[in-house]
């Protein structure tokens, strides 16, 4: 009994370290707040684009806390997403454009998808990929009051985000397939979150009259 009690020690142990990429994010900040107050170790991935407020706060926030191991990494460099992961048990990816989206910007978080799903299927101890997406990868197609319910079979028509220019939503219907497909292919445990609206704190004050006015249900 003491051997069976002991392996599962071990065993929580080792599922207790879980990653975030990109930390920096807004939603990814709030997964890795999260994960610190149930007691996670956490492994903070931050790609390289700037010192944002939300980065400097990540490195503040490691020099107090000592669950939380902050990474630099590159969704286009492969090896920095496998040292990133190194003991994680589980991945919570949240890619993002920080300046906005276009059409190069789809394809470089179409190959980071890949990249991270990848390094995922090469590691031994990623059990789980939790995928935030968006709802803006269900939705977008020409005749979109025709479409009675949105479920997992629903996406975005990719050719009606391109005439459009939805480049957001164009970017998150690529890349969850392409995770999808992968995370397949390597029979992977997988689950993507598809948000219809973000709000917090740093949301509501920057677009405080378009917030209100969504959460109100006007239309302008």
């Amino acid at each position: 009994m003491k051997e069976i009690e002991a392996k599962r020690a071990r065993m929580d142990n080792e599922k207790t370290t879980v990653c975030v990429l990109d930390a920096s994010t807004y939603v990814g900040f709030w997964i890795l707040k999260g994960l610190l107050s149930r007691g996670y170790r956490v492994h903070a991935a931050i790609q390289k684009q700037g010192e944002t407020e939300i980065q400097m706060k990540i490195r503040n926030m490691e020099r107090v806390e000592e669950r939380l191991e902050v990474f630099s990494a590159d969704v286009l460099d492969y090896h920095s997403i496998l040292v990133a992961l190194k003991g994680c048990s589980a991945l919570f990816c949240c890619l993002g454009g920080s300046d906005g989206y276009d059409d190069k910007i789809v394809d470089l978080e179409v190959r980071g998808a890949i990249n991270v799903v990848e390094a995922c299927a090469q590691t031994e101890n990623v059990e789980k990929i939790v995928f935030t997406s968006s709802l803006t990868a269900a939705i977008w197609r020409e005749n979109i009051s025709t479409e009675t319910d949105v479920d997992e079979r629903s996406w975005s028509d990719q050719d009606f985000c391109r005439k459009m220019k939805l480049w957001y939503a164009l970017a998150k219907t690529q890349s969850e397939q392409a995770a999808w497909a992968l995370a397949m292919d390597r029979m992977l445990n997988m689950v993507s979150i598809n948000a219809g609206l973000v709000v917090g704190p740093s949301v509501t004050q920057q677009n405080p009259i378009s917030t209100m006015s969504y959460l109100q249900g006007s239309h302008h």
